[in-house]
């Protein structure tokens, strides 16, 4: 008994008659009833009598139609909603991002292409740089929107082209005492405490290693905060000062950005991740090559 052969006893059932549920099932009228017969043969029993032309159930056949139907309406609803799911995994962009793109970026980008692809959908998960690259290592992400990371070891299999340059500065309590202050040097903030996004060696973080060591010291990390408004608030209660992204810094109250004393843009690269041995699906990739041709059109 198989699937095939309960579909052949249902059409049976329901139009009662041979001829006409071959041509249903689009085969022919010998080969429905050796179906039928097969069938009857496994049970031991008759499960179709004749009524003139026709075919009415017996009593064993209208038993094990109330089975057969439940059963076979189950699974085609179960294939109908695999197709579905199908359908929306094929139109669907699953992308993990930096917190901050959730206010710049990516709206405009996912409009422009929502224009262009209007059965499109985005899942997009907001997160910080290891989180997100961890996310496409392991599929849980097709792409990924995340600060500069090395193509070696852990993240080798990884891909990558940037998208465009953020600006980063030195964000302090309006009531700290670099506040007004026309420059800061790089070495004045040896005994400042660190408010950064939750703790990596990638991304943002690594910048600010980076800038302070050449002057002899590690940063004095005394909070961690997983978006950049968690670093805003803290800045702002004077916790501690901080070295991230400026866009949006305008519009939240008790901090300002002083400039730093470096004589290079200090800035920390927007790249667009994916894995390199995995295919992407065809509307995934149509958005990566999306943005890569924004990136050219913008002149960067």
């Amino acid at each position: 008994m198989n699937y095939q052969s309960l579909i052949y006893f249902k059409t049976v059932a329901e139009l009662q008659h041979y001829t006409r549920a071959a041509n249903e099932l689009y085969i022919t009228q010998p080969a429905l009833s050796k179906a039928i017969r097969n069938l009857e043969l496994e049970f031991g029993t008759s499960l179709f009598q004749k009524d003139g032309r026709n075919v009415t159930l017996t009593k064993s056949g209208k038993l094990f139609y109330e089975y057969v139907k439940r059963s076979v309406d189950e699974i085609d609803e179960g294939i109908a909603a695999v197709r579905r799911l199908m359908d929306i995994e094929r139109n669907t962009i699953f992308l993990s991002a930096l917190f901050s793109m959730y206010a710049i970026y990516l709206p405009d980008r996912v409009m422009q292409f929502r224009r262009q692809n209007p059965g499109c959908r985005f899942s997009m998960e907001y997160k910080y740089t290891t989180a997100i690259l961890h996310d496409v290592l392991k599929g849980r992400a097709e792409l990924g929107i995340c600060s500069d990371f090395e193509t070696k070891g852990e993240f080798a299999s990884l891909k990558k082209f940037v998208l465009y340059k953020e600006p980063i500065g030195l964000l302090v309590s309006k009531e700290h005492p670099f506040a007004g202050r026309q420059r800061v040097k790089v070495e004045e903030l040896r005994d400042e405490g660190f408010i950064v996004y939750i703790r990596s060696n990638l991304g943002t973080n690594k910048i600010i290693f980076d800038l302070c060591k050449p002057y002899g010291f590690e940063p004095n990390i005394v909070a961690e905060a997983y978006t950049d408004y968690g670093v805003f608030g803290m800045v702002s209660a004077g916790d501690g000062i901080a070295i991230i992204p400026t866009i949006g810094v305008l519009n939240f109250k008790g901090i300002t950005q002083v400039p730093l004393d470096v004589d290079f843009p200090l800035t920390r690269d927007i790249n667009i991740v994916w894995k390199a041995n995995t295919e992407l699906s065809p509307m995934a990739a149509r958005f990566r090559d999306m943005l890569a041709e924004c990136f050219e059109e913008e002149g960067n």
